[in-house]
């Protein structure tokens, strides 16, 4: 569920593969490749790349002889060049009309491995057919909703619960008044945006995407809160 554990998890193997990626003095290809894949599969902050990278002088002053000042020095390069941070990139998109409706179903249908849905209300019935084929598609999708929203008529929770997705309400006279996604534990979607077909008629809304993972990171502790907190509907 994105959260501060998972985060945690992330890290700790990242820091225990910079020690064995030194410890036999061959810093292979292969070892080059998969450092870069732990790196990026997490998106980590700014902050997270800098404690990282001053982990790697202190594993490499730990290590560091007489005898293997160059291979260290050559490691030090390739570790740094490997802990990067990619460039976050931001779009934000207005209604009415269809360009906040298009740019949530475009993150949808490019979603590969999870999506976390955390909205008031879902009674579009193309960003519910764009749902349900990412669940088709072994995506897994769970959704938190507002209980009240969800008996409104047109409303499609019942159906993606139907479909076999994992949907939670809330339990409380309050709302759950949220509107974001994070798609694969890397890209948030959030803004005022209701996922209702008269959002993309008549009313003014916006929504933003980004990757900026410190963002992403925050919206993914606070969806495992509410997930741990609220009812699986049908049960």
């Amino acid at each position: 569920m994105g959260t501060l554990s998972d985060y945690l998890g992330a890290m700790d193997k990242l820091l225990a593969y910079l020690e064995k990626s030194i410890a036999d003095e061959v810093f292979s290809k292969e070892e080059k490749k998969m450092l870069r894949t732990l790196i990026q599969k997490k998106n980590f902050s700014a902050d997270e790349v800098n404690f990282l990278r001053n982990r790697v002088f202190e594993v490499a002053n730990k290590k560091i002889n007489a005898t293997n000042q160059s291979f260290i020095i050559g490691w030090i390069k390739e570790a740094m060049a490997a802990i990067v941070v990619p460039p976050a990139s931001t779009h934000v998109y207005f209604s009415p009309g269809d360009e906040c409706r298009d740019g949530i179903i475009q993150q949808i249908d490019t979603t590969v491995s999870t999506l976390q849905i955390c909205v008031f209300t879902i009674s579009d019935d193309r960003i519910t057919k764009s749902i349900l084929a990412a669940h088709r598609r072994k995506v897994q999708v769970n959704i938190i909703s507002d209980n009240d929203k969800s008996l409104d008529r047109g409303s499609d929770i019942d159906q993606l619960a139907r479909a076999g997705i994992a949907v939670k309400l809330d339990v409380t006279t309050n709302h759950m008044h949220h509107k974001f996604m994070i798609a694969d534990q890397k890209t948030l979607l959030t803004g005022s945006y209701n996922w209702t077909l008269s959002a993309a008629k008549y009313n003014h809304e916006n929504i933003l995407i980004t990757n900026e993972a410190s963002v992403v990171k925050s919206f993914g502790i606070e969806f495992g809160k509410l997930w741990s907190e609220m009812k699986m509907l049908g049960k």
